[in-house]
């Protein structure tokens, strides 16, 4: 089995403030001054920032970049794409969880960083994905997609799931370890019975170009970096991940339809602030995002890359959090990903 990448992760023990009695009743004595004023400012009172815990070029950096100019319309003020790449979304995240509950810091949290973090970092997360954030509303989701090399005999799911019983192992190239696409290969294992043996990589690019040179059998990837892939022939797509059909790829089956079926793992966005935001905020900031979200191209171009638009209130976020992150926890623990 090949070994992990090491990953570059920042020190996440929790930083300690020292409290004193004068700082106690500096901090109490502020407090009383600021906080009238603060409730009679007009919010937005500056731009808003709009924090996206990746570097500039990613899917997310490009779906902020999208929803901002149609946000701030809707706001009346200007949304600021701010990126804080770090940790594998955890550095920008831990920034928006220690920000003002004011409305002017909010984020584009995913998967990684929302669900996936909490039990493959454990207590050395520096936030809680539930208690630490304000749930503003689930933006849109994505399935990921097995493809196998051609130089593999099976041809569609059915003589996959065949073929990968007979072998000692499938070796199947992601992204990174903890990744959902690593988690959703060790599902694919096992609910199938199938040994998958993980080989991780420093980038998506790089697995792909190892699986078209023969040295894995598949690579679990993201829907719409694996479909030119598959479209040209250049490698074989055997089933998503997500409950149903991709419209990317609509001949090719999902993981329920061959005989798994509780098979549902997507990799989602969606949108949070520090805890503590007012509720009526929180509020027109889900406004806003859904006027965002409503633009044609927009939404085109967010169809064009597989996504399941699908924005709804925040505590239908909250809600879809509790479930998603047992879920992959489960995942975690089953695959053996660790962040060393």
């Amino acid at each position: 089995m090949a070994s992990a990448q090491r990953k570059d992760v920042p020190d996440m023990q929790a930083i300690r403030y020292p409290v004193t009695r004068r700082s106690l009743g500096s901090a109490l004595a502020g407090a009383a001054i600021t906080r009238p004023a603060l409730s009679q400012d007009t919010w937005p009172g500056r731009p808003i920032s709009l924090v996206v815990t990746y570097a500039p070029g990613g899917s997310a950096d490009v779906l902020a970049r999208l929803i901002a100019p149609g946000m701030g319309k809707a706001l009346g003020t200007t949304v600021v794409v701010e990126n804080r790449a770090g940790g594998g979304g955890i550095v920008g995240s831990d920034y928006v969880a220690r920000a003002t509950p004011d409305g002017h810091v909010i984020q584009i949290g995913a998967v990684s960083s929302h669900a996936i973090a909490e039990q493959l970092f454990g207590t050395r997360l520096p936030y809680d994905p539930q208690r630490s954030f304000t749930p503003i509303s689930l933006i849109l989701s994505q399935p990921n997609i097995l493809l196998l090399g051609n130089h593999v005999q099976a041809q569609n799911a059915d003589e996959f799931i065949r073929w990968g019983r007979s072998q000692r192992a499938v070796l199947f190239g992601t992204a990174g370890v903890g990744s959902s696409n690593h988690l959703s290969g060790a599902m694919i294992g096992d609910v199938f019975g199938i040994r998958m043996e993980h080989v991780p990589y420093r980038s998506g690019g790089q697995a792909l170009s190892d699986l078209m040179a023969g040295n894995v059998h598949g690579v679990v990837d993201n829907i719409v970096t694996a479909a030119p892939l598959a479209k040209d022939g250049r490698a074989r797509a055997i089933g998503v991940t997500s409950a149903g059909r991709s419209d990317l790829l609509p001949d090719v089956p999902s993981f329920r339809e061959v005989g798994a079926p509780d098979f549902d793992l997507v990799s989602w966005q969606a949108l949070y602030g520090p805890a503590g935001i007012p509720a009526e905020r929180t509020e027109r900031l889900n406004s806003a995002l859904r006027e965002a979200l409503a633009d044609p191209t927009v939404r085109a171009r967010l169809a064009e890359s597989g996504a399941t638009i699908s924005p709804g209130s925040p505590k239908e976020l909250a809600r879809f959090m509790a479930v998603e992150i047992p879920k992959w926890s489960r995942l975690v623990v089953l695959s053996g990903a660790t962040p060393d």
